[in-house]
């Protein structure tokens, strides 16, 4: 979203409130809509990254009541490491006072097995245009009938993604993703660039990198077995890829979320 569409939903939102106020209807009442959106959550936080509320669809994630939620912020929720990447985003919409939009976030089930999510994040205003929050909604990666996201229109890329989802703590190599999607290597490549923002194999690398993250926080495990548990070639492959993204070193990476 550039500035011009930014500023030009910004007159419109600002619009909105004031026939709501003039007309004394409560604006919050809008957000009662994505209740019946299938499988889209939505949530309000503020600038203490506290969360204000969240529509019915998303407490079954939470496990918790609205009362319960309120005040909690994502630390007392998820995983590090998930509340660490969504605290690095809404400091950056707060910095910027601009929207975050498709922000690709990987949630591993009971099972192992990654989930991939949609988070938009915007940022809310008062009356002096500082920010005092962000309002956003998540949806999943839907496959089989669910075709929720925007890439499910690509079933090429759908397959490829599914395969990389249930092997990433295996082997895979494009020649594999090739012919499972049934598209060329070069379309292959650009489908993923244009719908992640990276190639293949950064996509299984990221993958594998996020599940050791969990697996460093959640386990006492030696960084041999983590690296090979997840589908690294060793520990020392693991740990230059691992600071390549993370800029840091697993060992660190540990330590500093005081787990060693």
């Amino acid at each position: 979203m550039n500035d011009f569409d930014f500023n030009k939903t910004t007159k419109s939102i600002q619009h909105i409130s004031d026939w709501f106020e003039k007309n004394q209807c409560n604006s919050l009442l809008v957000t009662s809509l994505f209740d019946d959106i299938p499988g889209v959550s939505f949530f309000i936080k503020d600038r203490d990254h506290r969360l204000v509320m969240v529509n019915a669809g998303f407490l079954p994630r939470l496990g918790l009541s609205q009362e319960e939620l309120f005040g909690k912020s994502d630390f007392d929720i998820f995983p590090a490491r998930l509340a660490e990447h969504f605290r690095r985003d809404d400091r950056e919409i707060f910095e910027s006072k601009k929207p975050k939009l498709n922000i690709l976030e990987l949630v591993f089930n009971s099972q192992g097995l990654p989930d991939w999510y949609l988070t938009n994040k915007y940022p809310l205003f008062n009356d002096r245009k500082d920010v005092i929050g962000l309002m956003g909604t998540v949806r999943p990666y839907g496959d089989g009938e669910k075709k929720e996201l925007k890439w499910e229109r690509d079933d090429e890329i759908g397959r490829a993604v599914n395969h990389i989802r249930n092997h990433f703590r295996g082997e895979i190599s494009i020649s594999d993703l090739v012919r499972i999607s049934g598209l060329t290597h070069r379309k292959l490549h650009r489908g993923f660039v244009e719908l992640f923002g990276i190639a293949p194999m950064q996509f299984i690398t990221r993958t594998r990198i996020e599940a050791a993250c969990d697996d460093l926080l959640s386990s006492s495990n030696k960084l041999s077995v983590i690296a090979k548990e997840n589908g690294f070639y060793d520990q020392s492959s693991f740990t230059q890829l691992f600071r390549r993204q993370m800029k840091i070193t697993p060992l660190k990476y540990r330590k500093q979320k005081g787990f060693i």
